[in-house]
């Protein structure tokens, strides 16, 4: 009867103390990997949510660009005219006048200014920069380049105008100035505001190709 009582108290044996280590040890690593997929989680949600919040930011200021273009000219400091809506022949850069924008003011001055947003291919980000005036006395006036999209692979363009439905890019690459009128007594100043003005479409559909994203449209009607 003594024997047993000192069976009974005599501990665990090896193998059952390497059983319960072992045990515990698969418990540990299994509780390690779950804490770390619960991390890489985390830091995924926290870089989509940054991903997400650029993107909202750059859609809303292009947006808010294509909303305030006007239909004027841009007259670049090296002479010649630009139209309203002027996209370049590589289809990276597109430029437009623009008015109306009260965060623009205290930098230009008010009035009318000028945007243009450029594809970098080879860091595949969309920048932003302005000039200041339509009609710049120097290529010094122009703000510098802003980066707002990352993972940009390219971007299309397409509008629509009357009577011509919807056509690839913009109706043309050449100034679009408005026909003279002679029904008024004002020639003078119908030759000046002619030299300025231009046609805009009725409504622009810019396509954006975004890393991990897809497609990005953006549908602006203008009038």
């Amino acid at each position: 009867m003594r024997m047993a009582n000192q069976r009974g108290n005599a501990g665990l044996t090896l193998i059952e103390l390497v059983a319960a280590m072992a045990l515990f040890a698969l418990v540990a690593v299994m509780g390690l990997q779950v804490l770390g997929t619960s991390l890489r989680q985390r830091d995924r949600l926290h870089m989509l949510e940054r991903e997400v919040a650029q993107l909202s930011l750059g859609l809303a200021l292009l947006r808010n660009d294509l909303s305030t273009m006007v239909p004027l000219l841009f007259h670049p400091p090296g002479g010649g005219a630009q139209s309203a809506l002027l996209l370049s022949r590589d289809g990276r850069r597109l430029s437009f006048s623009i008015g109306g924008q009260p965060d623009l003011a205290p930098i230009a001055g008010g009035g009318f200014h000028r945007v243009e947003w450029r594809l970098d291919p080879q860091t595949q980000q969309l920048m932003r920069r302005v000039w200041p005036v339509l009609a710049p006395a120097t290529a010094n006036a122009v703000q510098p380049e802003v980066a707002y999209f990352d993972g940009v692979t390219g971007f299309s363009l397409r509008s629509h105008w009357p009577q011509l439905g919807w056509l690839p890019g913009v109706d043309s690459t050449a100034p679009r100035a408005a026909a003279e009128s002679g029904s008024d007594g004002d020639g003078a100043l119908t030759m000046v505001a002619n030299r300025y003005s231009d046609s805009l479409p009725q409504a622009v559909e810019i396509t954006l190709q975004i890393n991990g994203i897809g497609s990005v449209p953006l549908l602006e009607s203008l009038q």
